[in-house]
Formats: C-alpha cells, sequence, structure tokens
C-alpha cells in the first residue's frame, strides 16, 4: 500500500509532485503505456537543465505520426524505437503540457517524483494536497470561462451592430431568418434543394476581414451535403443556381453560435462567406 504524503509549505513543490502523478496516471488511463515514465522524467529533468537538446514541438509531433504509422499506433516497437517515442512524447509534453498555466511556477524534479510515485505506488498525495492542486485548476477555469464569456459578448454585439449596418447597404438582401447576401454573379437553371450534394468554391472570413478557411487558397473545389453544414450554408445555398456567386453574412445563430469554430471563430462571431457554385446532384 503506498504511503500517503502530507503537504507541506512549499506550495509550488506540492502542486507540481501533484501535476506530475497526474500527468503519469492521465496518460496511463488513456493507454500511453509504451511510454518509459522513467525515461520521460528523465528527459524533462535533462530539459530543463539544458543538457539535452529540445525537439521543436512540430518536429516531435511529424515524427510520432510518422512512428504510429509504422509501428500499427506504436503497438509493434523495437526496443529503439521504444526509447525514441518515449523521448519523443517527453519533448511533447514538456513543450505543451508540463508547465501549465495555471500552476505558475512548476519545479520539474517535483514533477518528475509525482510521475515516478505513481509509476512505483510508493507515495500518493493526502487529500489536503490534491485539494490544493485541484483549487489552483478550478479558479482557471473559472478564469478562463469568464474571460471566453466576455470575449463572446462582444464578438456577439459587433456581429449584431455589423449586420445591422449592413442590411442598409445597396444590393443587400434579407431573408426571414436574418441571412444576408449580395448577388455578385447571377446563375442558371434550378436550385438545390436540401437533400442535395453541391460542388463549390469558398471563402470564409470574420467580419473584419481575416480569412480563416478557403477553397481558393487549396486550389480545389468541395462538394458537400446541404445538411452537413451550418444553417447559413444549408439555407444560402439553397438560393443559389449554378454558375452564381453570392457573398453571406450571416448571423452567429446561423453559424457556430456560442461554440464557435477553432482559434479563429469566436463564440457568438457573425461570418462573412463568399461562394460560387458549380454543379449540384
Amino acid at each position: 500500500m503506498a504511503d500517503t504524503l502530507e503537504a507541506t509549505e512549499n506550495k509550488v513543490d506540492d502542486l507540481s509532485f501533484v501535476h506530475g502523478l497526474g500527468m503519469a496516471q492521465g496518460l496511463t488511463q488513456q493507454g500511453f503505456v509504451f511510454i518509459n515514465m522513467e525515461l520521460m522524467g528523465n528527459t524533462f529533468l535533462g530539459l530543463d537543465a539544458k543538457t539535452e537538446e529540445i525537439i521543436e514541438a512540430q518536429d516531435a509531433d511529424t515524427q510520432l505520426r510518422e512512428l504510429a504509422g509504422s509501428t500499427e499506433n506504436f503497438q509493434k516497437l523495437s526496443d529503439e524505437q521504444s526509447v525514441l517515442v518515449s523521448k519523443l512524447f517527453a519533448n511533447l509534453f514538456f513543450q505543451t503540457e508540463l508547465f501549465h498555466p495555471a500552476l505558475g511556477d512548476i519545479n520539474v524534479a517535483k514533477v518528475v517524483e509525482g510521475i515516478m510515485g505513481f509509476v512505483n505506488k510508493q507515495a500518493a498525495p493526502s487529500e489536503e494536497m490534491i485539494k490544493g492542486y485541484t483549487d489552483v485548476m478550478d479558479a482557471f477555469q473559472k478564469k478562463m470561462d469568464e474571460e471566453s464569456k466576455a470575449a463572446a459578448k462582444v464578438a456577439g454585439d459587433a456581429g449584431y451592430k455589423f449586420l445591422e449596418e449592413n442590411a442598409k447597404k445597396e444590393g443587400i438582401q434579407v431573408t426571414e431568418s436574418g441571412l444576408q447576401y449580395e448577388i455578385i454573379q447571377a446563375g442558371e437553371g434550378a436550385c438545390p434543394s436540401i437533400d442535395n450534394e453541391v460542388t463549390v468554391h469558398y471563402e470564409g472570413t470574420t467580419i473584419d476581414g481575416k480569412v480563416f478557411d478557403s477553397s481558393y487558397a487549396r486550389g480545389e473545389q468541395i462538394s458537400f451535403g446541404l445538411t452537413q453544414v451550418i444553417r447559413g450554408w444549408t439555407e444560402g445555398l439553397q438560393l443559389m443556381n449554378p454558375g452564381a456567386k453570392f457573398k453571406f453574412f450571416i448571423p452567429q445563430e446561423l453559424a457556430y453560435g456560442d461554440k464557435g469554430a477553432g482559434a479563429d471563430i469566436a463564440p457568438f462571431a457573425a461570418l462573412i462567406f463568399t461562394v460560387e457554385l458549380f454543379s449540384f446532384k
């Protein structure tokens, strides 16, 4: 049975220990049993002391993806590959997981003690230590949620103001749902229905003009069913004929709403899409 490790007067050390133990526990629960935890810990120490040269996170990720493909997702590793995988993951975690912004200062040696404490079942943190860690993480998450809500309100307010002014411009048409569109080029023939698959080119921007996605930039058209996209696209594409090119101004309710999408589309953001319809079936 593991001994209980009581909290000390050194908050950084206590938080670092629990952080390391939680990291090792999480990796084990997620099935990363092929990682040599002791080697990972020693790599952390070497990187922190700058006695080991760091492998940039993107390079480590690329190498790991290649190894996953050639070893049946790390299930058939040679001894040499096993060492490499553990060191690559250590480099990746050192840059992405180890120095959590909620914790501020980190004692890497104590993180490694926590990792090995879990692996060897030698020491389990007391309830007081665990509570100290969860309190810090919960407070950080609460702060992030509050900041996200504040940013979302700004994005939402800006979107509504933009659409209100945009609707007054010549050539802008507004549907009952609030979707706004401008016909850049008319097409010919029938319009697609919700059950059709369409082939298009498009460019998506935020209301301040930042491009976040573009099939034009990728140099290839894209095809998809009209039930597979945001509501603004589903409605808007049914207004187009093949050969048409429209500019859609989409309120957040018809876009990604309170979820947002990725780093570039904030919650409650209004979006602009220029779409060119080639065909449908």
